[in-house]
């Protein structure tokens, strides 16, 4: 786990395209040839960076499917869950949208992981409609707007900045669900 973290670092100062192995390398303080012990190129680091936010958003939909309330409160425990656990974990910000830079096993994966996520999701914002507490619009415009806005943070975010992740997500999520709920 720390040679994806300290990738991700790395995709996020560089990005993915600009980061070289031998960047790595030098970041863990180890050589080249000993990083290819443990990873055959820079797409498998990605990709792991990609389970780990899909692993991420699982575990916020778990822990947001058993709160009680409205499907609006489900989403707001999903997106301060996620966006939380994203910061804390450090994970590639921008790099994120490289899905092409990885092979077409890998890309597969990642795609059947984030489709399960926004099957759940879906679900949520349908159960919303449903309730009234979400606004009846195209569910998938919605999960790709908020999620969206959501990879990004970690391109900008920084844990010596002004505010934590907790603070962060709590804000972030309330700006998106201003959106979201009905009116």
């Amino acid at each position: 786990m720390a040679l994806v973290r300290q990738a991700a670092l790395e995709f996020r100062r560089r990005g993915y395209h600009g980061t070289s192995m031998d960047d790595l390398a030098n970041a863990l303080g180890v050589t080249k040839g000993a990083l290819y012990r443990y990873v055959k190129g820079k797409d498998e680091v990605l990709y792991e960076c990609f389970v780990q936010s899909n692993r991420i958003g699982l575990a916020a939909l778990d822990r947001a499917e058993k709160q009680s309330g409205n499907a609006a409160k489900r989403l707001e425990t999903f997106m301060v869950e996620f966006i939380r656990e994203y910061l804390d974990s450090n994970l590639a910000g921008g790099a994120m949208i490289e899905i092409d830079a990885l092979n077409p096993k890998q890309r597969a994966s990642v795609v059947s992981g984030r489709d399960a996520v926004e099957g759940r999701l879906e679900k949520i914002i349908k159960d919303g409609v449903a309730d009234g507490s979400v606004a009846s619009a195209n569910p998938k415009l919605m999960i790709l707007s908020f999620m969206g806005s959501i990879n990004w943070i970690p391109s900008w975010f920084s844990p010596n900045g002004e505010l934590t992740s907790e603070q962060i997500a709590i804000q972030i999520t309330n700006i998106i669900l201003s959106g979201l709920r009905a009116r």
